[in-house]
């Protein structure tokens, strides 16, 4: 089984919605096998843009955080005194902020008593969904919460067992943005990574830190220019770019509004109109990524 994972470095390039007409074409024929992992666990939706339905979720301890036995606590307040994150308040008796606090234990290591201990709590969900024939192991982080990279991790292995279970020839991971550790939890263990841009400044900036992130790992990369007519002078610069550090241009997708109007209706662009030039430019590249799994 192959494992590819796809990034942006940049939120909004498209990312979800190229992932999404991907999977929907890889297997329209019932030629492949294919288990999909939405990482993005701050803001996951591609069970939205799939029009998947949820078979089960599964609550997760991916977080640890300070608690009190208020029944040993002396109130001396020295943990509050001591929490460099100010996750600890009250005047009579400490109090902890659950959202703020990050279990680092320094707490409990200056409580005399010893009343507070730090335990795994549950921060998030995996949810399980199906959308024809393709599996979709989803993560969600509750708001506030952190160890959004251990999140992943856990969302990437259940990914793993399902895909391995089912018989996938290929895991397809939905990466989020950023090159933070959610990312590098996504891209780890993947045997490709394609990379999706856009011709802005930003957008390349943010490209050229993700493939920072991708070669540290040595897995072997990708890019994708969506919305290639947005400015040409931006995406020659782009191009250019490319080909100065050997990275392979796997193709464009001019900006097509029929691809917005398809989402606007919870549906994709190759689905609703086929023949737009932004589906038969992404029917082409799911070629390309067709080529990856041989």
């Amino acid at each position: 089984m192959k494992e590819i994972v796809i990034l942006s470095g940049k939120g909004g390039v498209g990312k979800s919605s190229l992932t999404a007409a991907f999977a929907q074409l890889l297997t329209e024929q019932g030629k492949y096998r294919l288990t999909l992992a939405d990482t993005d666990v701050d803001a996951p939706n591609l069970h939205i843009v799939l029009g998947a339905e949820f078979d089960r979720s599964r609550a997760v301890a991916a977080s640890d955080k300070a608690m009190i036995d208020y029944d040993k606590c002396s109130s001396c307040m020295a943990c509050l005194e001591a929490c460099a994150f100010e996750s600890i308040i009250g005047t009579e008796e400490p109090v902890i902020i659950s959202y703020s606090c990050e279990g680092c234990g320094v707490c409990a290591l200056v409580c005399p008593e010893e009343a507070i201990t730090i335990n795994p709590v549950e921060n998030g969900v995996v949810n399980f969904v199906t959308s024809g024939t393709v599996r979709v192991v989803a993560g969600a982080l509750g708001i506030g919460e952190s160890s959004s990279g251990r999140l992943v991790d856990i969302v990437k292995r259940e990914a793993r067992q399902e895909a391995s279970l089912n018989g996938s020839d290929l895991l397809l991971t939905d990466g989020p943005p950023g090159i933070g550790c959610p990312v590098i939890a996504a891209l780890k263990g993947s045997d490709y990574a394609v990379l999706v841009t856009e011709p802005t400044p930003s957008a390349l900036s943010d490209l050229q830190r993700i493939v920072e992130v991708v070669r540290g790992f040595g897995i072997a990369a990708g890019v994708i220019l969506n919305r290639n007519d947005m400015d040409e002078k931006s995406a020659q610069t782009t191009r250019d770019w490319l080909a100065q550090n050997e990275l392979p241009l796997l193709g464009e997708i001019p900006y097509d509004p029929h691809l917005p109007k398809a989402l606007a209706r919870g549906d994709l662009g190759v689905n609703m109109y086929p023949d737009a030039p932004s589906s038969l430019a992404i029917k082409k590249l799911h070629k390309v990524i067709e080529g990856l799994l041989a």
